[in-house]
């Protein structure tokens, strides 16, 4: 029998949740300029490198890097060609963060510790529940999450928090790499950045465990797509 994209309403209604959700929270936590998990630093050391060799590069373009290199990991791990809606995703996530950040809030600002404190942890609590959203959804969704579950089955491996946690710091590795190259010697990596790289993983998956004992929860893990 052929399977379906969508199970059913409450999936689509899910992804579309987790989506708008989950970018609101990217949205919060980078106005906070508290400081940046894993990747985002990784990124943010490749561009320092490149730039000066290029002269042109921008953090935007660093960060699609690491993307599509790992959604091309995705597709091979996986060799399902449902895994490629993750280019989807990734598109309508960066779009809806820069409608947050230039069309709803273009003047959005918080200053002083508390107020940006507030709003890295706000973010960061709907960046996790948009993206146990997401996973529930039964989409394909955050890069990171679909690259760690590619992992999973790579390794045999069903410790969603360890695999994650690993994912992330492996930002880490890179960035001192790009940092030795570059002369940052990856000075953009914070005691949040270590923080948030254990955070993530624990706290998606406590959501998901909460949401799944929700009368929508049952819904969503009775009929997967």
């Amino acid at each position: 029998m052929k399977q379906k994209l969508i199970a059913s309403p409450y999936h689509l209604m899910s992804y579309i949740f987790a989506l708008f959700t989950t970018a609101f929270g990217v949205f919060l936590m980078k106005s906070s300029t508290l400081g940046l998990g894993p990747w985002g630093v990784a990124a943010f050391e490749l561009n320092a490198w490149l730039n000066q060799i290029l002269g042109f590069f921008t953090f935007g373009i660093a960060s699609s890097i690491h993307t599509y290199i790992m959604i091309f990991l995705i597709l091979w791990i996986n060799k399902s060609i449902k895994s490629a809606f993750v280019f989807v995703s990734v598109l309508l996530m960066n779009g809806m963060v820069d409608i947050y950040d230039l069309v709803l809030f273009p003047d959005w600002a918080v200053s002083g510790l508390l107020l940006t404190s507030v709003s890295h942890g706000i973010g960061f609590i709907l960046y996790c529940f948009g993206s146990a959203f997401f996973i529930l959804s039964g989409f394909p969704g955050l890069v990171l999450e679909e690259f760690t579950f590619s992992m999973m089955k790579l390794t045999k491996n069903k410790n969603y928090p360890l695999i994650r946690t690993m994912v992330s710091y492996f930002g880490f590795v890179l960035a001192l790499i790009y940092g030795y190259f570059s002369g940052t010697n990856a000075n953009s990596i914070t005691l949040l950045s270590f923080v948030l790289g254990v955070a993530y993983g624990p706290s998606i998956q406590g959501f998901v465990k909460v949401i799944r004992k929700t009368s929508l929860g049952i819904k969503l893990t009775t009929a997967r797509p």
